[in-house]
């Protein structure tokens, strides 16, 4: 386990040809706009608050599954009619682009880095990387809607894995969360956790300032990296 930054040993990093970032968490903070959401939708039920343990679920798992776990039972089809008339612009106000990130994709794509996103999202990944200045920095953006078995099944790693044709050792998945790591660990790929110490990660980053100047340094002078 290494602590990104400009001085770690760049064994830790070398030898990565593509970065698969999730989502929520990582390339945008969507904390408060998913508690505003489930909250809303509790409320409308009659439920109490969100629980600590339902936000940390939420918030890491795809829309259906949440929805599942906030209202079991008899009261899924209510909640799911009421996300159905859900005005989704009232959740801009809580979005936000995560500090650093974009400088950090621009620096990656001009070494030669190949970007991908794996996330649990669905239909709103397209609303977000447009709303957060963020598209045209990866493919494949796979979602929950474009895979049989979402996260943390391997299969949405190892069709992006398919696509560039890479092998595991060459991929690093920037991930927030137990369902990221999990993800990695099936996949065969190198976790790289954002912000969250207790995961059982290769390298943790506390910002994507610090991973762009240790990724810099390691990969000095080159122009492209491949």
């Amino acid at each position: 386990m290494a602590l990104a930054n400009a001085h770690m040993h760049p064994d830790f990093l070398s030898g990565v040809k593509c970065i698969i970032f999730d989502c929520d968490g990582v390339l945008i903070d969507s904390l408060q706009a998913n508690i505003f959401y489930y909250g809303n939708i509790k409320e409308q039920l009659g439920l109490p608050p969100l629980t600590k343990s339902e936000i940390e679920y939420v918030h890491m798992h795809t829309h259906r599954d949440a929805i599942m776990h906030v209202a079991p039972g008899e009261l899924f089809e209510k909640a799911m009619e009421i996300t159905r008339g859900f005005d989704s612009s009232s959740l801009v106000q809580y979005l936000k682009r995560s500090e650093g990130v974009r400088e950090f994709l621009s620096w990656l794509r001009s070494a030669g880095f190949k970007l991908a996103v794996n996330t649990s999202r669905a239909e709103s990944m397209d609303f977000i990387l447009k709303l957060m200045d963020l598209e045209g920095f990866f493919f494949p953006v796979i979602t929950s809607d474009k895979v049989v078995a979402p996260k943390p099944h391997p299969e949405g790693m190892f069709t992006i894995m398919n696509e560039h044709g890479l092998r595991p050792e060459e991929v690093a998945y920037i991930g927030d969360s137990k369902v990221d790591e999990k993800t990695a660990q099936a996949s065969g790929v190198r976790f790289w956790a954002y912000k969250d110490m207790k995961l059982d990660a290769e390298v943790h980053i506390e910002s994507f300032w610090d991973i762009k100047a240790a990724m810099q340094r390691c990969y000095k002078g080159c122009g492209q990296v491949f």
